[in-house]
């Protein structure tokens, strides 16, 4: 599985370099570049969880971008008897392959792009497995790689979708396989 997803990546990143001639914007600013954003996820059921994780990043050149973010959590579970909070940190990056299918593919009337994705989150774990059992409080390390869908939403605001496999999946990891994430770029 984890060549077969090498390989699907790869043949993106070796076909994205023969879109070169896509680069027709004028070049940003250094300070255009700087992006921020993120992703705000709520689930009520058993288990509450409100997770919150601002980013923010650099536009390296028009196609690559990597940043820093801030991951938070809050967990209420009356069935584990645990309420409390989940925190860490993440660095990502992202290549864009294809910045418009409608350019590729003049039928498609979208300006959707498909992009790489990573992410490396370190998150402490606190107390939620220390309220289960009599470990000391842990980090859990998520190496994730994916690709993402990018959607304008704007002239500098895009919606992304990105679907990503966490190299690192355990009973501890807080992304289970296939990780599906919904953020947002301003």
């Amino acid at each position: 599985m984890k060549k077969l997803l090498l390989s699907i990546l790869l043949s993106f990143v070796f076909f994205g370099l023969e879109a070169q001639y896509l680069e027709t914007e004028p070049p940003p600013t250094p300070v255009q570049r700087i992006f921020y954003g993120g992703d705000l996820d709520m689930a009520f059921g058993t288990v509450t969880q409100i997770s919150l994780s601002p980013q923010v990043g650099y536009r390296i050149t028009n196609r690559l971008s990597a940043g820093v973010g801030i991951d938070y959590m809050f967990v209420y579970s009356e069935f584990y008897n645990f309420k409390g909070s989940i925190f860490g940190g993440n660095v990502f990056a992202s290549f864009t392959v294809i910045k418009s299918i409608g350019d590729l593919i003049p039928f498609l009337a979208t300006d959707m792009g498909i992009l790489i994705y990573g992410q490396f989150s370190y998150t402490n774990m606190g107390r939620f497995y220390t309220a289960l059992s009599a470990e000391e409080p842990m980090w859990v390390a998520s190496p994730m790689l994916g690709l993402g869908f990018q959607v304008p939403i704007g002239r500098r605001s895009y919606m992304l979708l990105s679907v990503m496999y966490n190299f690192n999946e355990t009973m501890y990891s807080l992304y289970s396989n296939p990780v599906v994430k919904i953020s947002y770029q301003f």
